[in-house]
């Protein structure tokens, strides 16, 4: 089966990538995530992307374009919703219609996300939004729930220093994780 991964961090798919191919998966990785707040930080995650792709003769479709306008314009209107409302859905839809549409056009036989290999996302909310997608995109959806793996992708993540991030990625988020920091203090 030719597979496209959506990629949203190195650390998600240190391990379930070697799931994936053992499965029998031709695996690319497409790095598509607008929703990653500084610049900056945009582009640590694509970086550790492309040196684990490298160190896996993963190819990869990025888009290093900084995708943050789009995202405001779409989740403005909800920054005051708690995390895990519309915005987040908003965002997860962003990603994985993208996805999407890239695996139909490029003629993959199926698409997945990295989303569903963590334990902070909303796994159910992104499993329905991507049989959605697959549905109208004319594209299957590969399901495949590798959450019991987050522990040995942090330790590959580790051994291999990449880039661990702090937070989801979106200006929300951050301002959630370090609001009650007191002058950049942990």
């Amino acid at each position: 089966m030719k597979l496209l991964l959506h990629i949203c961090c190195a650390p998600c798919i240190a391990a379930p990538l070697a799931e994936l191919r053992s499965g029998g998966a031709e695996v690319t990785g497409f790095f598509h995530n607008p929703n990653i707040h500084p610049l900056l930080e945009f582009r640590k995650r694509l970086r550790a992307v492309e040196v684990f792709a490298e160190q896996e003769k993963l190819d990869l479709i990025g888009r290093p374009e900084y995708g943050l306008h789009e995202f405001l314009r779409q989740t403005a209107p909800y920054a005051r919703e708690p995390e895990g409302g519309a915005r987040c859905t908003i965002c997860y839809r962003m990603r994985i219609d993208a996805a999407a549409a890239l695996a139909r056009h490029e003629r993959f036989d199926a698409f997945t996300t990295s989303l569903l290999f963590s334990r902070h996302q909303n796994h159910d909310l992104i499993r329905r939004l991507a049989q959605r997608a697959a549905e109208r995109e004319g594209v299957a959806f590969h399901y495949v729930d590798l959450r019991h793996m987050v522990d040995r992708s942090m330790e590959i993540a580790r051994k291999r220093s990449l880039y661990r991030q702090q937070y989801c990625g979106c200006i929300f988020s951050e301002y959630e994780r370090y609001k009650d920091k007191e002058n950049g203090k942990r």
